[in-house]
Formats: C-alpha cells, sequence, structure tokens
C-alpha cells in the first residue's frame, strides 16, 4: 500500500438513498426528511473570514473537495404529546435555489407522512431555504391544518420593508402573508409546544433560534444554522457565512452554544450537515469534531 496515491471518494449521486430516518425520542418519535441539498460550489465564496489556507485544510482533512461544495437540506418532524411539529419546511423547489433541494414533498410521501397531518410548523429563521415550502404556487398553504410559529424579530424582518438587494424577499413575503391568519410570535425560552422549547441563537438573523425538543429525560436539540458545514464551523467556531446578518453576534452565539452543546454531551441536529445531520460535538481544545450519532444512542 505504500505505492498507493490519495484518493479522495466523490459520491455523484444520492437517488438510490432513503430519504427520511425515524427513531425514538423518549416518549416522543423523530422523524428527519431530506428537502435535498443546495449545490453552493465554492466553499470560499461562502465561507468568509479565516485565515489563509485554514478553510481548505478543514476540507482537505475531511477528505472533502475544497472547490465544490453541498450542503444538506434536513427537516426534523416530531411526534409528541399528540400533535406532530415539523420544523422549517425547505426551499419549496424555488428555481433561485435550484434542482437539488425542494424534493420535501416527494419525501414525506416516503416516509408516510400526509401533510395534512402536521399540527404545528415552527419555522428557526426567516431564510428561503427554511421558508419557501410554506405555500405552494397558487398560494395555498402546504400544510393545511398547521400553525406557524415564528420569532417576532425575523417576522418583521419578512413582512417590513424589504431589502431591495434581496431576490428572495417578495417571495418571502408572500409565503408569509399567505398565513398570516395561523401565525404566532415566539420568544426566548418560551415552551412554544409541551416538551419543546425556543432558544434565541442571533446573528445569522437576528431572530434566529434553535429549539431543546425534550421527552422522558430525554433531550434533542434543533440547532437550525449555529453551524453551516460539519468540518468547517466545527473546527473554526469563528468562521463567518456569508447570508450572517451579523457575524460577530454569529460566532459569539455559536461559541457559546458549541460549549453548552460539548459540555453537556447534548444530541443535536443541524440542518445543513450531511443528512440526517444528527450527532455529536466532542471538544478538541478551542476547537470541536462532530460525531455523527448511531440513532439508537442519541
Amino acid at each position: 500500500m505504500s505505492e498507493a496515491s490519495e484518493v479522495t471518494l466523490q459520491i455523484t449521486s444520492h437517488s438510490d438513498l432513503q430519504p427520511w430516518t425515524r427513531f425514538r425520542l423518549g416518549d416522543a418519535s423523530v422523524t428527519v426528511v431530506s428537502d435535498g441539498r443546495i449545490a453552493i460550489g465554492d466553499p470560499k465564496k461562502w465561507f468568509l473570514g479565516l485565515k489563509d489556507g485554514d478553510l481548505e485544510q478543514s476540507l482537505r482533512d475531511n477528505f472533502l473537495s475544497e472547490t465544490d461544495t453541498s450542503l444538506a437540506q434536513n427537516i426534523m418532524i416530531v411526534d409528541i404529546g399528540g400533535r406532530r411539529v415539523m420544523f422549517d419546511t425547505g426551499t419549496g423547489g424555488s428555481p433561485l435555489i435550484g434542482p437539488t433541494a425542494g424534493h420535501l414533498r416527494a419525501n414525506l410521501d416516503s416516509a408516510a407522512i400526509d401533510p395534512a397531518s402536521v399540527t404545528d410548523i415552527i419555522l428557526t429563521h426567516g431564510h428561503p431555504d427554511h421558508l419557501l415550502g410554506l405555500v405552494n404556487a397558487a398560494g395555498k398553504p402546504v400544510f393545511e391544518k398547521a400553525q406557524v410559529y415564528i420569532s417576532e424579530i425575523d417576522h418583521e424582518m419578512i413582512v417590513g420593508e424589504p431589502n431591495p438587494n434581496d431576490p428572495f424577499a417578495p417571495e418571502l413575503k408572500r409565503q408569509i402573508t399567505a398565513v398570516a391568519d395561523r401565525i404566532v410570535m415566539i420568544g426566548n425560552g418560551e415552551e412554544v409546544i409541551p416538551g419543546i422549547r425556543a432558544i434565541a441563537a442571533p446573528g445569522h438573523t437576528l431572530g434566529h433560534m434553535i429549539f431543546a425538543i425534550e421527552s422522558a429525560g430525554r433531550t434533542l436539540l434543533n440547532t437550525a444554522d449555529l453551524g453551516h458545514h460539519q468540518a468547517v464551523f466545527t473546527r473554526h467556531p469563528e468562521v463567518n457565512f456569508v447570508a450572517d446578518a451579523d457575524p460577530a453576534m454569529m460566532v459569539a452565539t455559536r461559541k457559546r452554544l458549541y460549549d453548552i452543546i460539548a459540555t453537556d454531551r447534548l444530541g443535536f441536529l443541524s440542518y445543513h450537515f450531511p443528512f440526517p445531520g444528527i450527532g455529536h460535538l466532542a471538544r478538541a481544545g478551542s476547537s470541536y469534531i462532530y460525531i455523527p450519532a448511531s440513532l439508537d444512542t442519541v
């Protein structure tokens, strides 16, 4: 083997993989359904603020491409206390995001989840890759019976004066306006649903929130966009993401919450880590290592 050259494996198709997984969390059932993945291309355009070479080294050390990156879209659905709670709704197939995402509806069918059975939708924040699956092209709610929860800060960001430089702003406003009669504003520390608690995690958006799901003594965090990449954001918690509203605030939030996750040995879901995005953080000096979870030990 001494003469073997380095080989980086490239998986070119995900079509043969089951697009959902399900496991128990205490008395609750957790299903993670894939909305696909977003092809972002060159990571240097998205992951900012690192010293020269740090980004490339993080990717290289994890046998990942240094020039072509994609981000998973992991939708968590929790059956708890007689309710079916979905966190975020994916891209809705928006052409501005691309054809590799927007597969939530088909994958819900695969997981035998009827959209009409969803009682509650919790929006972690007001970005298009999390929100544009709320309403169809005809303006009808996709999840026809669901109450919708969002932070007041991000709700105002969407329905207030639009950013003329944001190509998603009109569609975000259309979607939120279409479900205006079922929106509930939520805040830090609030028990949104019995067993599900909101935790402010500002910076990516100013109203960005993560959530603790607790059942029968077990806890799992939905960390939304606390980190966008399993190798880069854990090794370098100081990294910025191009769409962060307040990069310095987001770094402080990430460092604080990653410390809690590692110290308390909490399982968590990350929206953009490789499907299903469930794992733990192991401390490595001032950095962390993402350990994908065996789903019977979350």
